[in-house]
């Protein structure tokens, strides 16, 4: 009998996979573009890993964690990009990553903890501990990087720079907000939330390759 659980996962690892190797070829190299190829490489890994996953069969706690290490580093990366991007990065923002470094320190002494209650063709239920708090600390940079991005946009006077951050912005925007909609009407896609969110992320992912084919400066100074 074919299995087909993980099977749009690989399809999208793949999309994401040649939209890292062409950035890498043909985008101009900044470090703003750097950072953003970074978080399509990070939903390129956990795509795969939920592959081998599902489709593969490894159900072992420590490929659970892998991909839960994966997804952890995606929110704070991204608000580290945009804090780059805009101009407003300081000595001290690298601390936005603590909380990432914490649960990737902490969750390998629960691994036990970690189990995959379900797996389909389009996705990956988990049962992981902390759960409140690690969302906590998910959303939270997502926010942030929204309403910093939502600033710049609005504030914006170059035609040029206005449609590049709209770019980054709307990547977030129709990513995050259809997302929390379905949450509203279907439960089932919060019992998923991890799996789901990263197949709606494929759009962050469109939206971060044209960015960076776009971006040609290096990041504004304050």
């Amino acid at each position: 009998m074919i299995k087909f659980d993980g099977l749009i996962s690989l399809l999208i690892a793949c999309i994401e996979l040649g939209f890292v190797i062409n950035m890498l070829i043909f985008a101009k190299k900044n470090s703003v573009n750097f950072y953003a190829i970074g978080m399509v490489a990070l939903l390129f890994g956990y795509q795969i890993l939920e592959y081998f996953i599902c489709g593969l069969g490894f159900h072992q706690q420590f490929i659970i964690y892998l991909a839960f290490l994966d997804i952890t580093l995606l929110p704070p990366l991204g608000l580290y990009t945009v804090l780059l991007y805009t101009g407003k990065l300081k000595v001290y923002h690298r601390y936005i990553f603590v909380p990432a470094l914490f649960f990737i320190i902490v969750y390998p002494f629960l691994l036990d903890q970690f189990a995959v209650t379900k797996c389909t063709v389009l996705y990956a239920s988990y049962h992981y501990p902390m759960g409140p708090l690690y969302a906590t600390f998910y959303y939270l940079p997502i926010l942030g990087s929204m309403i910093i991005l939502n600033k710049k946009w609005g504030s914006e006077t170059n035609p040029e720079q206005k449609s590049l951050t709209r770019l980054f912005f709307f990547g977030f925007l129709f990513t995050f907000l259809p997302s929390m909609i379905i949450a509203l009407f279907f439960p089932l896609f919060v019992t998923a939330v991890e799996s789901l969110l990263c197949k709606m992320a494929f759009i962050l992912a469109v939206f971060l390759t044209l960015f960076v084919f776009k971006n040609k400066e290096m990041p504004a100074k304050e």
